[in-house]
């Protein structure tokens, strides 16, 4: 089955907003054995959409569309598609009911424009949208299917996965499987781990492909096996094997992430964790707090951007700051020591340095960054040296310390 991503809307085109749903949707269509062979963005207008989906529909057997289905005026998409399909828009009195209950429920007035988006083309079958008020429409014609949905990320994920994906597997006549594990691992390039696994990849079935995702800090590894026969359990093999090969880089499998495996292992060992931040401003405590179950190991932070909160915070001396700088080796181990009596926790890191794009100095350049983490008896340091991109610098740092903490916490046990 062939298929083809549509993202609607003029603010994905000017800049204002990034398309992640394409992203998503082109990894969850794979995963289906569905073989995406393009993805167009387009304004929210009626021939703009008419044009898409005749190019669409020309080349593949699914088109999966986003955006354009709210209550204003500027969402055409309802009614472009009832045009384009030939079918009326009729009065969806389900769905009415179910949304003024929705409204109801939090004391918000059911508008004439929330009626309005009720309307529903007589021959879609409307898929419930859980998280929100417009309904995804699927459209069949000719043996082809037209799936339709908010632009809204966390709305369209919902109805995939609970509304459609249902819908799917009546529809998906073919017995083609694709099966994908991926190995997350941190700490060093894509260059150095294909060398350390180049024979394994280098002999990989017919069926099955190696990819190497990097990002910053990070790299994924991810095995892909295409077939109508079940090769599940050879990719998981290839898996075990890979993973032993570099056992020190990788975090865990699939879809943990750092943060998540960081909790783990700071759980499973009953440990605790402050961090005192000046340049990342609070980005690696972020980053520990969007995984569930972060309560159970995490304390808090002190972010201590200047002078003054290091030293009445973190008990950072003055003379350390006079002689060595806020970007300093001796800084960063009096704010670790700082935050590990303040919050009274196991495990501490500290992070000081020059974000960008100002303010570097001749023997501190930008993207000089400073760690210390441990405990009061084990204290390691890190001089980090990035680049002059401040948001990189940022996310690599909180990669890092993360890292560091991992690494750490395994030579505890």
């Amino acid at each position: 089955m062939k298929g083809t991503i549509i993202t609607i809307g003029d603010e994905i085109l000017i800049g204002q907003i990034t398309d992640t749903n394409s992203a998503w949707l082109g990894n969850e269509l794979a995963l289906l054995g569905v073989e995406v062979v393009q993805m167009i963005t387009i304004a929210d207008k009626q021939l703009a959409i008419h044009q898409a989906l005749d190019l669409a529909l020309a080349q593949s057997d699914l088109v999966v569309m986003t955006g354009g289905l709210g209550p204003t005026k500027d969402d055409i998409t309802k009614k472009a598609l009832a045009e384009y399909v030939g079918t009326e828009l009729e009065l969806d009195e389900e769905l009415v009911t179910r949304i003024k209950g929705y409204f109801t429920s939090r004391n918000i007035p059911f508008l004439k424009a929330h009626h309005e988006q009720c309307l529903m083309p007589r021959s879609a079958k409307s898929l419930n949208n859980q998280l929100g008020t417009a309904p995804g429409m699927l459209f069949e014609k000719n043996g082809q299917y037209l799936l339709s949905m908010p632009g809204v990320p966390y709305e369209m994920k919902d109805i995939f996965s609970n509304s459609f994906m249902p819908e799917f597997n009546k529809l998906n006549k073919t017995n083609y499987r694709i099966y994908h594990r991926t190995i997350k691992t941190v700490g060093q390039g894509e260059t150095r781990i294909a060398e350390k696994i180049e024979d394994i990849v280098s002999h990989l079935p017919k069926d099955i492909s190696m990819s190497y995702l990097p990002s910053l800090g990070e790299v994924k590894l991810r095995l892909t096996a295409r077939s109508s026969e079940d090769l599940s359990s050879t990719v998981d093999e290839l898996t075990t094997q890979i993973i032993a090969r570099v056992p020190d880089l990788v975090y865990g499998t699939d879809k943990i992430n750092l943060s998540t495996a960081l909790r783990n292992l700071m759980c499973d060992r009953g440990l605790t964790l402050s961090t005192a931040e000046s340049c990342t401003g609070g980005y690696l405590a972020h980053q520990l707090t969007t995984v569930p179950g972060s309560s159970g190991y995490y304390m808090g932070s002190i972010i201590a951007y200047d002078y003054k909160p290091k030293q009445a915070l973190l008990n950072v001396s003055a003379q350390t700051l006079q002689e060595h700088g806020a970007v300093s080796e001796e800084t960063v181990i009096e704010m670790l020591s700082g935050v590990l009596d303040k919050f009274q926790t196991s495990l501490g890191v500290a992070i000081s340095g020059i974000a960008g794009p100002g303010g570097g100095l001749p023997d501190k350049p930008v993207g000089t960054i400073w760690m210390a983490w441990g405990t009061k008896e084990d204290v390691q340091t890190y001089k980090l040296t990035l680049s002059k991109d401040r948001a990189k610098n940022i996310e690599y740092t909180a990669t890092a310390a993360m890292n560091a903490l991992r690494k750490f916490i395994l030579k505890l046990s």
